[in-house]
């Protein structure tokens, strides 16, 4: 709602005083009933940063998403699916092929009021993250392999032939996952997709679906991490990250002091959004972008 005020008669010698008030109480209502938005995607940890017209891209479509009113798990489940169509990331339609040929991904988002759905060892299917988003509003939080496929199939979702996997291989690391972090207002949300490891075996499965670990979410803020998927597991590295926001701590402060976390030679990448701030990096290269506005 967008407060205003009509001219009043003030007093003699009051013009000033009053005028000043009046138009910075209007000013700070109006500001109070804006939302400030706040977007960043990446393209994995590894990913080549001339591709960083793909996140952007997703980080549009995510900002549009956001101005229409849509809720923010929604708007970055928009983002990751750009990044599962574009074919040049590991995820959807680029990923990695296991070491049977077979195509297995994994997909989650959780918002801060605590909804979140996975898919493990999904086959089959275009945008992973639609059938996690579906999960997280069924009675399941997570569901694998010829579970998820079954349940992708009920819902109707969007099938993929081999034939349609057309950027396996290419372009990037072998560890590398898509994701976003978003904030409206006081709202957070988070995604990722992955095809996980290049020659993997089947079943395998990383951070990408497991809560707390690949992302998190909650009131004040949220993470989305890439790259070793097992090293990620094991740090329980976006709730940690997401602790250190419960601290306080700048965001700008917290990439360094994750990415410190792991060992040089461990592929690692981290965007994440508070209330005080936003902030991304990685210890290898890594197409991200970050976008704000109030709206």
């Amino acid at each position: 709602m967008k407060v205003t005020t009509r001219p009043v008669s003030p007093l003699a010698g009051e013009a000033d005083i009053n005028g000043s008030l009046a138009s910075r109480l209007v000013v700070e209502n109006i500001m109070e009933d804006r939302k400030k938005l706040v977007v960043l995607t990446h393209g994995g940890a590894g990913s080549d940063p001339a591709f960083a017209d793909g996140t952007a891209i997703a980080g549009q479509i995510c900002m549009m998403s956001l101005q229409s009113g849509e809720p923010v798990i929604d708007s970055a489940c928009q983002a990751v699916a750009t990044l599962e169509d574009d074919g040049r990331f590991n995820a959807g339609i680029g990923s990695h092929k296991r070491n049977d040929d077979t195509v297995q991904m994994d997909a989650s988002c959780m918002d801060s009021s605590g909804t979140f759905g996975a898919v493990a060892a999904l086959e089959g299917f275009k945008n992973p993250i639609h059938v996690a988003r579906i999960v997280s509003q069924s009675e399941y939080k997570m569901l694998a392999g010829r579970g998820a496929n079954q349940f992708a199939a009920d819902q109707g979702c969007q099938t993929l032939s081999p034939d349609q996997i057309v950027g396996t291989g290419t372009d990037f690391s072998t560890t590398d996952t898509v994701g976003c972090v978003v904030r409206a207002g006081d709202q957070f949300a988070c995604a990722l997709s992955t095809g996980g490891i290049d020659d993997a075996i089947p079943g395998r499965v990383g951070d990408v679906p497991l809560i707390g670990c690949g992302l998190y979410a909650g009131p004040d803020g949220a993470v989305a991490a890439t790259g070793d998927g097992e090293a990620i597991s094991m740090q329980v590295t976006a709730l940690r990250a997401y602790q250190l926001i419960e601290q306080g701590m700048d965001p700008k402060a917290i990439v360094p002091t994750v990415i410190a976390w792991f060992k040089e030679t461990t592929p690692f990448g981290i965007i994440l959004v508070s209330k005080t701030g936003f902030a991304g990096g990685t210890n290898r290269d890594m197409a991200w972008t970050a976008s704000e506005m109030t709206h």
